[in-house]
């Protein structure tokens, strides 16, 4: 049985229609049963050794090599998908950029903390991959989104100053509160595990919801196309948003 489905590079510009119109597109079914199958007997190993507490993976290639996490990732036609969107959405040629994969495992009391952290992207495209979502409990971990909420920026500097004022503990904290109390209203995305959804993750303001500590959130994040690649000031953030995500 082939570990992924409906991965069709032809199906870029009904994609991008969709995420500039709504705000994201999904790929249904795109991981088959057995890739998932697949996916959680993996996090099963290495979440034994992590305990039960938030843990993620992030593109450290020693920790993912031989994965489903890679094999997904390294899909010529995955990547050529994701390529195609960026370069699209940008209206540009990319240089050789490779996908940063990344595994988030939100449970436990110390999964509550990487809740409701909303940011953006440095990444064209961000492409999410639910594998285990919580079908019990209070709260399921739902991606929040306030999608296309900027445009891309031709200064590396601005957008730095711009997540620095978005991203910090105190807006994050006044967001949640506006959005508990109804002030302002996001976009809220059930996600079903096999599905991919995309979204600019650059343009989109998001975050996961909180989820039951009792239960495990599982997703695999896709990013591809750095619009300041090459910036020494990128890849510093890009050093500290790896060490963040730990």
């Amino acid at each position: 049985m082939s570990f992924t489905a409906n991965i069709d590079p032809n199906k870029v510009p009904q994609l991008l229609e969709s995420m500039e119109n709504q705000g994201y597109a999904v790929l249904e079914n795109a991981v088959t049963d057995e890739g998932l199958a697949r996916f959680r007997y993996w996090i099963d190993e290495i979440s034994a050794g992590a305990g039960k507490g938030y843990h993620a993976i992030f593109g450290d290639v020693e920790k993912i090599d031989h994965t489903p996490l890679a094999e997904l990732s390294e899909s010529a036609d995955f990547r050529q998908l994701m390529q195609l969107m960026a370069e699209k959405s940008l209206g540009r040629r990319l240089a050789d950029q490779n996908i940063l994969a990344v595994l988030r495992c939100v449970q436990g009391e110390s999964g509550k903390k990487k809740s409701n952290t909303f940011h953006y992207d440095a990444s064209v495209i961000t492409a999410l991959l639910p594998i285990e979502i919580p079908q019990e409990g209070e709260a399921r971990g739902d991606l929040i989104l306030f999608p296309n909420l900027r445009r891309f920026r031709s200064s590396v500097l601005f957008n730095v100053l711009e997540k620095t004022l978005m991203q910090n503990r105190l807006s994050r904290y006044l967001l949640t509160k506006a959005i508990k109390h109804r002030l302002v209203k996001p976009m809220t995305l059930y996600l079903q595990p096999g599905n991919i959804y995309f979204f600019h993750g650059y343009r989109s303001f998001h975050a996961n919801g909180t989820c039951d500590p009792a239960f495990r959130r599982a997703t695999a994040l896709f990013h591809f196309g750095d619009p300041h690649y090459g910036s020494a000031l990128t890849r510093s953030i890009i050093k500290v948003n790896r060490l963040l995500a730990k």
